[in-house]
């Protein structure tokens, strides 16, 4: 199945990720879930992306990372459990702060 990945702000500037696109498709398995989404963003996109949105240790997403699946935040759904569907899109949206 197929799923569609977009990354916002500073995260699009993934060169090894987008590629230019500003919507990139990702192939899973059927019944995959988002956090087997993420880890394969880490395995085929490389550590840099994974650095900047994926916890290694706690395998789900910086804290300073929202997901949106669909339009909806993904700690409102499962989390990384939860289960996608083809044509899914999901957002990453790091959070910004200061003043």
């Amino acid at each position: 199945m197929t799923v569609n990945i977009q990354f916002l702000l500073y995260l699009e500037s993934f060169p090894d990720f987008s590629m230019g696109k500003k919507v990139v498709p990702v192939e899973l398995d059927e019944g995959s879930t988002f956090g087997g989404l993420l880890k394969e963003l880490e395995r085929s996109f490389g550590s840099a992306l994974a650095q900047e949105a994926y916890d290694q240790q706690k395998q789900s997403l910086q804290d300073n990372v929202l997901a949106i699946i669909n339009g909806v935040l993904s700690h409102n759904l499962d989390g990384s459990d939860t289960v996608l569907r083809q044509g899914d899109t999901i957002i990453f949206v790091p959070l910004i702060t200061g003043g």
